[in-house]
């Protein structure tokens, strides 16, 4: 990817995200599409996969908004005088102990994909932003403790094999969806659930389980939509859990797509430029030498890799170059920056949607139609698959069909996908230097250790930038993970730091009321709290 993408255009997110959630989450809502929500009377909530199917309870939906609403700032127990949150505790199964896909769901079989472990994902998520309520941390406990069914099931610790299905709890054996979503890098999700698990119950076995499922991983890797996710985050985080190290770059390979099309067929764009437009740091299905990048795993992406640098600063500037292209490329996704003609509905969007909240389902490298004239193009599946109650449109057709029938209709917008906008909105902020962005390392580290406010910032430029950067209120010591330097001691408000040329910090705003540090020979702690996990750091002085 280049240092900076071109043109330069990231959108103020956490903005964004709380105007789109005040609209999805709006039963009352009047246009073509809306709305796009349906409040039962029998204690739940549907949501749209897209805005012309029917209402659905389908957990890619409606989960991933609670969790985006809550990240971006807003409280699903109170959004336009609803409680969505308690809504939600519908999807728990307790034969299970999963959340589910679908509200009520029920039946043994889990898939090991977005429709099966995804959901109980979610419903983790979930309960590490309520901690307080008592029916998601029965629903996390049970969550673990099926997770670690699952993965003795799969042979773990000792003889892990991830390579199949997910699981069926009735047969005791593997199960699920027979697809590649279902096959390709799934083993990250157990891990993770076994990682937080462990950390939660301080079962030692959950842990060895989730490490001996992120080590098949490494010597299987595989990546396929967002199963693989939270691979590096797990891999960083276990390296600081115990005496065994697993290689986090192979994970990051793996992450990023670097690998054989057969076991890595996503991927993430990097180097792509069409039309003038950078198309860098998407979430991307290959489509022989071209892409078609996907909404939900290109907002997800950066939650999920962002708070690698806490445990593993030495990937910092890279992660903060691919974040800044995420939050740059996204737009894209809405129609944000693409001429009319490169989007499907972009006469809808005029009417219903003038500030372009809403997010088609992907964008691809060229349009559709016979000509592959216009890239990049924003589109999605509906039209072209012929799920809208109409044959599918010939390429030869496709502009003068989409003039006549389905440019003023959102067939292609997606909220189950722009529904996780929330996680890139609630960890990203502008600084006051254009391209260099403040990123919240630990606010989707979900169940993590006692940790310190903690920030990634990346310059892309060719020379030195000083940024502002606002430390809070209280005086604190700004402390560097990369170049293990206190770069401001006692510094409160709005403070400078200046960034050499390329490089990135990762910034851990540390009291100035904390207690002396201690060195333990390996970590920098201070009040039981790490403040960094690979060297044992100066003194902060008292």
């Amino acid at each position: 990817m280049p240092a900076l993408p071109s043109p330069l255009a990231v959108r103020n997110w956490n903005e964004v995200s709380r105007a789109y959630y005040k609209e999805v989450f709006d039963p009352k809502k009047q246009g073509e599409g809306f709305p796009a929500v349906l409040v039962d009377g029998d204690g739940t909530f549907r949501m749209k996969s897209y805005l012309k199917h029917q209402p659905d309870t389908e957990g890619l939906s409606c989960l991933s908004s609670i969790v985006g609403a809550k990240l971006c700032g807003l409280d699903p127990r109170n959004l336009n005088d609803i409680d969505f949150l308690i809504r939600t505790k519908t999807w728990y199964d307790a034969e299970t102990g999963l959340i589910r896909l679908r509200s009520g769901e029920k039946g043994p079989d889990i898939s090991a994909d977005i429709y099966g472990y995804w959901p109980a994902i979610m419903g983790l998520q979930i309960a590490s932003l309520y901690p307080e309520d008592p029916d998601f941390k029965h629903a996390a406990e049970t969550t673990f403790q099926s997770f670690h069914q699952i993965a003795k099931g799969l042979g773990a610790p000792a003889h892990p094999d991830f390579g199949g299905l997910g699981w069926n709890f009735s047969t005791h054996s593997p199960g699920g969806r027979n697809e590649p979503m279902n096959r390709l890098g799934n083993a990250p999700s157990v891990a993770w659930v076994l990682m937080v698990g462990a950390a939660n119950t301080g079962s030692h076995d959950m842990l060895e389980c989730s490490r001996a499922a992120m080590g098949w991983h490494i010597e299987h890797p595989g990546r396929y939509e967002i199963s693989h996710v939270m691979g590096p985050l797990t891999a960083a985080r276990l390296n600081t859990m115990g005496v065994e190290k697993l290689d986090v770059g192979k994970v990051l390979n793996a992450w990023f797509g670097d690998g054989p099309p057969a076991t890595h067929p996503w991927f993430v764009t990097s180097g792509t430029n069409l039309g003038g437009i950078t198309c860098d740091g998407l979430d991307a299905g290959r489509v022989g030498e071209d892409f078609y990048a996907f909404t939900m795993g290109s907002l997800q992406n950066p939650a999920w890799i962002v708070p690698v640098v806490r445990y593993d600063p030495r990937y910092a500037r890279a992660i903060g170059r691919f974040a800044l292209h995420a939050a740059n490329s996204c737009r894209l996704l809405q129609g944000q920056g693409l001429p009319a003609e490169n989007q499907d509905h972009a006469a809808w969007k005029a009417k219903w949607d003038p500030d372009n909240l809403f997010f088609y389902e992907g964008l691809r490298t060229w349009d559709p139609s016979s000509k592959r004239s216009l890239r990049p193009y924003a589109t999605g599946d509906p039209v072209m698959n012929g799920w809208v109650g109409k044959p599918k449109v010939a390429p030869e057709n496709y502009l003068a069909e989409r003039k006549e029938w389905f440019g003023e209709k959102p067939y292609n917008i997606a909220p189950y996908m722009g529904n996780h906008v929330g996680f890139l909105g609630g960890i990203v902020a502008a600084t006051d230097v254009p391209g260099i962005l403040s990123w919240d390392c630990v606010k989707t580290d979900w169940f993590h250790p006692p940790a310190f406010p903690t920030r990634l910032v990346f310059n892309p430029y060719k020379e030195s930038k000083t940024v502002q950067l606002d430390l809070g209120p209280e005086k604190v010591h700004a402390y560097d993970l990369v170049t293990r330097t206190f770069l401001l001691r006692a510094a409160s408000g709005n403070a400078q730091v200046t960034l050499a040329a390329d490089t990135a910090a990762v910034i851990v705003l540390v009291p100035c009321t904390t207690k002396k540090p201690t060195n333990d020979g390996q970590r920098f702690v201070s009040d039981q709290t790490v403040i960094d996990w690979t060297s044992p750091g100066p003194e902060i002085p008292q």
